[in-house]
């Protein structure tokens, strides 16, 4: 009898899933082409794609014109944590990885509406804007676009913009820590300016995580947002102590 396409279809995946992650295939190294698969498995070109299909949504795999399907490079990730505000920095540095910045922009200029509204200012109120990607290893992994008032940006120095986390800067101008934060996240096609920033074609996917932080009064201090790479980020959410 033979076997099934749908067995097969998982069987593919489970064999390249777990080659991936003993190392047998290693990041960039190119994957048996698809009518090699079909033979080994004895089965069509068509259940093969399929299987890879998979692999690439799940981001273990990146499927390159004319070159191949290659194993993908591990994605940064970092965590949302419901205990405390947590920089991606602090994360970063958790797990043994350098972080560093290169800034784009730290600008005096007038609040948008949007921007107005969140931060609890008059329409065109001066603030500061901050601009800079983010870089684990050297490697361009996110750009970070964050606006705070004015009475804060004034006291953060030029030098902390290129080696503090825009949470640390607005907790030393503060001079206590941040009360409170608010998140939602987001997948978008990187729009032009963007994916020239973060070295990836037009149209790619990106994740945006947008915050706002509170003083210890409950009042808007810092807002804004961090896009990532999708090829190359991801988070995971925890709530207590024990994680689920």
């Amino acid at each position: 009898m033979p076997v099934p396409t749908t067995a097969l279809y998982f069987r593919i995946q489970e064999m390249l899933r777990a080659q991936i992650a003993t190392g047998k295939l290693a990041e960039g190294e190119r994957l048996p082409s698809e009518s090699e698969l079909a033979g080994s498995f004895t089965t069509t070109r068509g259940t093969v794609r399929q299987a890879l299909a998979q692999l690439a949504f799940e981001g273990l795999i990146v499927r390159r014109m004319g070159l191949g399907t290659f194993v993908a490079s591990k994605r940064v990730e970092s965590r949302i944590e419901a205990q405390r505000v947590r920089s991606f920095e602090e994360q970063m540095e958790d797990r043994g990885a350098h972080v560093g910045f290169r800034v784009l922009g730290f600008d005096h200029e007038t609040a948008s509406a949007a921007v107005a509204a969140a931060l609890e200012l008059a329409a065109g109120a001066p603030i500061y804007r901050l601009r800079r990607l983010r870089l684990v290893e050297n490697e361009v992994i996110g750009l970070e676009d964050r606006s705070m008032p004015e009475r804060i940006g004034s006291a953060i120095p030029a030098s902390a913009l290129v080696t503090r986390p825009a949470t640390t800067m607005v907790e030393a101008a503060l001079g206590t820590p941040l009360g409170g934060i608010t998140v939602s996240v987001g997948a978008v096609a990187a729009e032009t300016e963007i994916a020239r920033e973060l070295g990836v074609r037009r149209g790619s996917p990106v994740l945006v995580r947008a915050h706002t932080f509170f003083d210890q009064s409950g009042r808007p201090v810092l807002t804004g947002e961090s896009i990532y790479r999708g090829d190359k980020y991801r988070f995971t959410y925890r709530y207590g102590e024990g994680g689920a």
